[in-house]
């Protein structure tokens, strides 16, 4: 993957009840800042579930709800792979040396609970950290609790994933391209050293790392447009041919006449979400080299710059040939969400 020389910067009666109670939404706040910690940092590798839970119930139904929601395959990749791989603790062994473990989901299954109750508690031993706690009288209520719910678990366990490695990025900043990107666009975003900025144009910066060892490629583009019509900048089919237009442009492959673009056979998977607090719409495929032979998974973001009214395009992609693609995926899609706006300003108040 060549960069343009004209751009090249230098230097659901019960099911009902039961959603009610327990479906949850979730605000991905993050700071851009490196915050002290006051607790030991967590432990386990990425995208690991420690599932505490006795034998029984892991080999029964319930059980079998944890792989189905956890170990869901992560959609538009074109080799299954799960959205966590999970390790299963009985409850007598979960002592104090699995207790700073990242993400915990503790099933408290018993004939004794005469209801079922749920908690979710962050940084409880560690940080960061996720603990979430279904008490349920039997692995059916259980199952039903954890399927209910299974997107809102899901979106808790991954801001802490995303948390961890934005603290990460944090420490080791790449500077420059902080203030690149802080100038052209007025937001933070936690850049660490390994990625750089490639191609600067107009109102467009794309972030990339490379691979030393392995033929790998980690891209965020960002975008910047004029905010005209909300019925036609969210369209879907707006936003995938916006997508093409700008990597054609700016993303070329290494031959004459290639260029990034998304697949016409496969139409993204969009998802309204709620980014860092903000309206967006997520979408998800895979791209492809024209004329060239590279592809891989990617994931974009459209939503408007609340600071100033503008229509932001952040997309994140990965090329790693013949690797897993999870871990890189998480990665990209970290740094985009660590980006902090600007705090809107005050308005005064007009004299009577």
């Amino acid at each position: 993957m060549r960069i343009p020389s004209d751009f090249i910067k230098t230097n659901d009666l019960q099911m009902k009840k039961i959603t009610l109670l327990f479906c949850l939404s979730l605000i991905l706040l993050v700071s851009c800042r490196v915050e002290r910690a006051t607790k030991p940092s967590a432990t386990g590798a990425t995208a690991e579930l420690l599932v505490i839970m006795n034998s029984a119930s892991y080999q029964g139904e319930a059980g079998l709800a944890v792989s189905e929601v956890f170990q869901q395959p992560i959609p538009m990749f074109l080799a299954p792979e799960p959205k966590f791989d999970l390790v299963r603790l009985p409850p007598e062994n979960f002592v104090e040396l699995f207790q700073s473990h990242r993400h915990i989901l503790i099933a408290d299954i018993s004939d004794t609970h005469e209801k079922s109750a749920l908690s979710i508690e962050k940084n409880v031993w560690s940080q960061p950290q996720m603990v979430i706690r279904v008490n349920a009288p039997n692995d059916s209520l259980f199952a039903l609790i954890l399927k209910a719910n299974a997107d809102a678990f899901i979106d808790h366990f991954l801001s802490v994933e995303f948390e961890r490695i934005i603290n990460a990025n944090n420490r080791i900043p790449n500077q420059a391209a902080r203030q690149t990107v802080k100038e052209k666009f007025g937001f933070e975003m936690a850049i660490p050293e390994g990625f750089f900025v490639a191609v600067e144009g107009d109102n467009f910066v794309w972030i990339r790392r490379t691979g030393v060892a392995q033929d790998l490629e980690l891209g965020v583009l960002i975008a910047s447009l004029p905010y005209t019509d909300p019925a036609v900048d969210f369209a879907h089919e707006t936003i995938e041919a916006r997508r093409d237009s700008l990597t054609r442009k700016y993303v070329p492959g290494e031959f004459d006449g290639s260029f990034m673009t998304t697949y016409p056979e496969l139409p993204p998977q969009f998802a309204e979400i709620n980014f860092n607090g903000h309206f967006a719409v997520e979408a998800r495929s895979l791209w492809r080299m024209h004329n060239d032979f590279m592809g891989g998974p990617f994931i974009n973001f459209t939503m408007v710059q609340p600071h100033n009214n503008r229509l932001l395009i952040l997309d994140g992609f990965v090329y790693a040939p013949g690797e897993p693609k999870r871990n890189f995926m998480r990665q990209v899609e970290a740094l985009i969400r660590s980006i902090s706006f600007p705090e809107a300003q005050a308005q005064p108040t007009a004299s009577p």
